[in-house]
């Protein structure tokens, strides 16, 4: 198929929004050929602390740290050896359908026509609002900077903070080196001044800021249109697809947009992305969605049972066997193993 890539900015990438942590998943999806292109750090463990300091150290699965412009760029060279025309500084502003198609607007004052339009324009996407797709829709702010630390630390582990201020709170420590750390925090109000808070504590020299808006997951959401001129699809953060629990969500998207592909190749439309994206990913965003309303309403009390009970053999192990992308595939194990967790759901 012919692919025309509509780019905000001069180059693809920037500003980077993102902090750049991906799963094992990510070696399933794409090749990692010229991965020392963007690749940055590798991560088997992360720390996870409560409230009053109380922690519990995870063994993980290889987790890749990347640089996200460089990564970005690695996919675009890749789409455009592959025969995509990159168009840059084409601001999107709207869409209408016609008798023969789409009718793409940008600020600049030029358009385009096709059949289909994809929105990957993020959390704010204004290809959703244009096709009346972007409904009802809640953030978290997300506030995040590169930052050198005076003290070692730990260049294989990343650290989680989380907290009982029911704000949607999570803090975040992402080593690049044993000096530099992506420090952030993610929560729906009061997000720069916990971020002030926890750079403080870690006694960081900022380098550079790397903030955004981050959706947290509606499952009500449509994700497609589509009319016999045309057709309308969303994917990543243009969709919601976000992790609630992390925030997280390069991966989900990924693997929507392979879900997407298939359909457009097969000249299939909105119902069937629906129903395809959901197949794989629904689920378990649907999981992350209920398990973030859970530790919205936890007490201390309740973050000092959850790492109490998390710091067991017999869960780490379970833990240790299983990404984040599919809580499905773990909570029922877990549960087997301590069955505690279920006081949660209450």
């Amino acid at each position: 198929m012919d692919v025309d890539v509509y780019e905000d900015h001069d180059i693809v990438g920037k500003p980077i929004q993102c902090t750049g942590i991906m799963t094992s998943y990510l070696h399933e999806l794409i090749h990692l050929d010229g991965w020392e292109n963007f690749l940055v750090n590798t991560i088997d463990g992360t720390r996870v602390f409560g409230p009053e300091g109380e922690s519990v150290y995870v063994k993980l699965k290889k987790n890749y740290i990347v640089d996200r412009a460089l990564f970005d760029q690695h996919l675009a060279k890749l789409a455009q050896n592959a025969g995509t025309e990159y168009h840059y500084k084409h601001r999107f502003t709207g869409s209408s359908f016609e008798q023969d198609g789409l009718r793409l607007s940008f600020a600049d004052g030029t358009s385009a026509h096709d059949t289909v339009l994809v929105g990957s324009d993020g959390p704010g996407s204004l290809v959703a609002k244009s096709a009346g797709l972007f409904g009802q829709r809640k953030f978290v702010v997300g506030v995040q900077a590169r930052v050198s630390l005076k003290k070692t630390i730990d260049p294989h582990t990343v650290d989680f903070y989380v907290d009982k201020n029911a704000d949607g709170y999570i803090g975040w420590m992402v080593p690049e080196n044993d000096h530099i750390a992506r420090i952030g925090v993610a929560s729906y109000q009061h997000a720069h001044e916990y971020f002030q808070e926890l750079n403080k504590k870690m006694k960081g020299n900022i380098l550079e800021w790397q903030s955004g808006a981050i959706p947290l997951y509606n499952p009500d959401l449509k994700t497609g249109l589509s009319k016999k001129e045309g057709d309308v699809f969303l994917v990543g953060d243009a969709a919601t697809m976000v992790k609630a629990t992390t925030y997280g969500g390069i991966i989900p998207g990924m693997m929507a947009a392979e879900e997407l592909a298939k359909v457009i190749l097969d000249g299939k439309h909105a119902s069937h992305y629906e129903s395809s994206w959901r197949k794989r990913i629904g689920r378990d965003l649907w999981l992350h969605l209920l398990m973030r309303k859970y530790m919205d309403k936890f007490s201390l009390l309740d973050y000092k049972r959850l790492i109490q009970y998390t710091n067991q053999e017999k869960v780490l192990e379970v833990l240790g066997q299983h990404d984040r992308e599919y809580p499905s595939r773990l909570l029922l194990k877990i549960l087997w193993r301590e069955p505690r967790f279920l006081r949660f759901a209450f």
